[in-house]
């Protein structure tokens, strides 16, 4: 996020540098992150996360699953139950966190393996992080109740835990405790209590990327505490707009909800996470999310060129887990199952960890300006405008793959299907494969393509083969990609490049590589906000992560004695025709909206003239002062990320209108909203599309950072990119991974990126940036769906 006045660009920059070396370990001080050079690499198997069974045997049948969030701890770090499979004696502690399983499940116990009670992975219980996947069909209504068990043994109460990390109660948030700045009495608004919220804990599940009804959309103030015994007299225990597929009557406190998924899309891969306001940074963080696969459809086909008189034939990588397939079948190294899988989902998250194994997440502002807590003198709210705990953006220094740091699979030489997700907070990703030993020794250091066949909401229109530098949609003629018909990407440090909540389907190709090769998955993407590539000529002019610790990720090695019958029958990705959707027609609306960023308006630091980095110690000075020679008093700055509308728009110099979530400036309407119980509500909304229209929405990004916008309950079209004045985006217009549809788009600064998308069910929805800690500050607005 930018920072205040003339030197904008360069303060930022300085900060993160910074911030990246303060947040190194003190010596005696437990409160900072482990060193992450501590940790040992690929030593730990990747994690094959099992599919969801609904073990609760009052369901006879897995409609409704019945899904609890609960706390529990899992080895994350090496050490517990890998000990048991890799031979090592590493001892680092188990993590506590919070994931999704069936209610009916039991408190995870490792103990038989080499971990102990109450550490997943285990075989007894499928809570684990990430939760296990929802494996569900194309037009099969799916139903859940989704329960708050955030209480004391194991969800058994009766009274509530407290958050894991800090929750700053300065923020727009769901403000359980109703004590709101505007002196209301009323849960969702901005509060003004600068001591971090303990409890209790709300929550919401959001199924990103799902077409639902605004009842299930998991909308962040449709929240709800814990059935706990201790609630605070006074606390609301569910948000505002609190609804659920049965209508449920506000104020029982029954703690949960029971949501219902149409499943009336394309076959496609999405996932679950938490989502409450002001919060989804900390929930999320501390591990609630996993994937949710549908399957099946007219469009979940392919057809293999090669085979002229048979159509659809194609045979993509597989077989995924299966339901029944046990976490010790698909993760103990020995297992027939796991040997035999070829699809695997891959959530890929950074954090960060201290010395007793419990997650590291920032309780000061000064964590993002890189300084000690010591060193930020300014003042906050309830003195000031700028939130005490809230940090702009936060990156960690350990990656961590399907629940485990840097971990490695082993493969057969064959072909592989990855449905990657960028699950990480900020951190945007730039992902490549690189060989790092080979008994070939020709083969070390050379690059393996991705061949992306897929995107958020199914299938690309042609396969994508992406390696750095290039993104070359193949022909889909049979021929191998020659290197000489490659398509030169808009940058040549551009990789696979994952926005937040982006997720790839990818094909990689391990068949010509000899047993023993090594295959490390490299991230080029930096430590730091991502504002585009430059669009240099030049490779290796980017910031890019730490080469010993966030630019590595997972690690693959070749094993001829995985080999299976099936995999000599698997589709090349040169030789597939993919069955996409087609495009959307002609759109009825045209919407501008913005993105933007506010400073503070009552906080001033110094900073230095040329350089713009803040003047350490920072010092609040007075606006109006004048500072020692060499420096300029500026306002301290982000304050706040906003979404809003555009004054100006198509003309070459358009401004934007910054909006908060509760815009009550007059630029927003009134609309009613009805809910499932009943209630009429109203919504403040500069978004109103009709029932059933087509739109084109124009993105404004008045902000130096891209931003991934997601918007809830549609599938889009990226239809272009240009820079304010018209003029072409040197980023590129649409990247050949965005000819399919998605429901997430990277919104460059200075430009306008142009989306297309079908309203077709009526409601409230939101759309919001999916850096989270942008979104839980006010990054975020709701819309209105209206009917006729």
């Amino acid at each position: 996020m930018k920072a205040p006045g003339s030197v904008l660009a360069v303060l930022l920059s300085v900060a993160i540098a910074a911030g990246a070396a303060w947040a190194a370990p003190l010596p005696g001080d437990p409160t900072n992150p482990l060193d992450p050079l501590s940790i040992p690499k690929y030593v730990t198997p990747l994690v094959i996360p099992p599919v969801m069974n609904d073990a609760d045997p009052l369901n006879k049948v897995q409609d409704p699953y019945r899904i609890a969030v609960r706390q529990f701890k899992q080895q994350i770090l090496p050490g517990g139950i890998w000990n048991t499979i890799n031979g090592r004696a590493d001892a680092f502690p188990a993590t506590t966190i919070w994931s999704y399983g069936p209610a009916a499940d039991p408190l995870p116990d490792s103990s038989a393996l080499g971990g102990g009670v109450g550490i997943a992975p285990a075989p007894n219980s499928q809570f684990n992080y990430p939760a296990y996947t929802f494996e569900t069909k194309a037009n099969v209504p799916v139903r859940v109740r989704w329960i708050n068990d955030l209480k004391e043994n194991f969800g058994a109460g009766p009274d509530f835990l407290p958050h894991l990390l800090p929750v700053d109660q300065t923020l727009h948030w769901a403000n359980p405790p109703q004590e709101c700045a505007s002196g209301l009495t009323r849960s969702d608004c901005m509060g003004m209590n600068p001591a971090p919220y303990t409890g209790p804990v709300p929550i919401v599940t959001h199924v990103h990327g799902a077409h639902v009804d605004p009842h299930s959309d998991g909308g962040p103030e449709a929240w709800w505490l814990p059935a706990a015994g201790n609630i605070p007299a006074g606390y609301a225990t569910e948000g505002t707009f609190f609804d659920d597929a049965a209508g449920q009557p506000r104020g029982l406190n029954l703690g949960y909800a029971d949501f219902h998924y149409r499943q009336d899309q394309p076959a496609t891969t999405l996932w679950y996470h938490d989502h409450a306001l002001g919060m989804t940074r900390s929930n999320v963080y501390a591990g609630p999310a996993g994937f949710w696969i549908i399957r099946g459809g007219e469009n979940d086909r392919t057809d293999n060129i090669n085979t002229r008189f048979l159509k659809w034939d194609g045979i993509l990588p597989g077989p995924a887990p299966q339901a029944g397939d046990s976490v010790l079948q698909l993760n103990l190294p020995t297992e027939k199952v796991r040997r035999k899988i070829r699809e695997i989902p891959i959530a890929i998250q950074d954090r960060s960890f201290k010395a007793d194994g419990s997650l590291f997440y920032p309780a000061n502002r000064a964590f993002f300006e890189g300084v000690a807590p010591g060193d930020l003198l300014i003042d906050f709210v309830p003195a000031s405008d700028i939130a005490p705990i809230w940090n702009p953006e936060a990156f960690f220094n350990t990656m961590v793959v399907n629940g485990g740091t840097w971990p490695t699979l082993d493969v057969a030489p064959a072909l592989y299907r990855f449905r990657l997700l960028n699950g990480c907070n900020s951190r945007f990703l730039n992902l490549s494969l690189r060989v790092i030993s080979s008994p070939l020794k020709a083969l070390v250091g050379k690059e393996l393509s991705f061949y992306q066949i897929g995107a958020e909401q199914g299938f690309l229109p042609k396969v994508v083969e992406i390696r750095t530098g290039f993104a070359t949609p193949l022909p889909g003629d049979g021929r191998f990609p020659m290197p000489a018909n490659r398509i030169a990407a808009p940058d040549p440090d551009q990789a696979l490049l994952m926005g937040l909540a982006e997720r790839a389907d990818v094909l990689v190709d391990f068949r010509f590589l000899p047993s023993g090769t090594v295959v490390r998955m490299v991230n080029t993407g930096p430590d730091e906000p991502f504002g585009g590539f430059s669009g240099s000529l030049i490779p290796g002019d980017e910031p890019v992560a730490d080469p010993a610790t966030t630019g590595q990720v997972m690690q693959f090695t070749v094993d001829y004695k995985l080999l299976a019958l099936r995999d000599f029958f698997t589709t090349s990705p040169w030789s597939l025709k993919l069955n996409a959707e087609g495009p959307l027609g002609a759109a009825a609306v045209t919407r501008n909206v913005s993105l933007n960023e506010e400073e503070s308006g009552v906080v001033c630091v110094n900073a230095d003239a040329a350089t713009g980095a803040f003047i350490v110690p920072i010092l609040q000075v007075a606006c109006d002062s004048v500072p020692p020679a060499g420096q300029v008093a500026v306002p301290f700055a982000p304050k706040a990320a906003k979404l809003g509308t555009v004054n100006g728009a198509g003309t070459p110099t358009p401004t934007g209108n910054p909006l908060a979530w509760a815009d009550e400036t007059g630029a927003s309407a009134p609309v009613p909203v009805t809910l499932n119980n009943g209630a009429v509500l109203t919504a403040n909304v500069t978004e109103n599309p009709s029932l059933g229209d087509t739109e084109e929405w124009n993105i404004y990004n008045f902000t130096v950072d891209a931003h991934p916008i997601h918007l809830h309950l549609v599938r889009f079209e990226v239809v272009g990119r240009t820079l304010f004045d018209g003029a072409p985006s040197p980023k590129g217009s649409v990247q050949p991974w965005e000819a399919g549809y998605k429901d997430t788009v990277i919104a460059y600064p200075g430009e306008i990126t142009t989306v297309k998308a079908k309203f077709d069910i009526p409601g409230l929805y939101v759309w919001h940036c999916h850096i989270v800690e942008h979104e839980d500050n006010e990054m975020m607005r709701p819309y209105v769906v209206s009917g006729p």
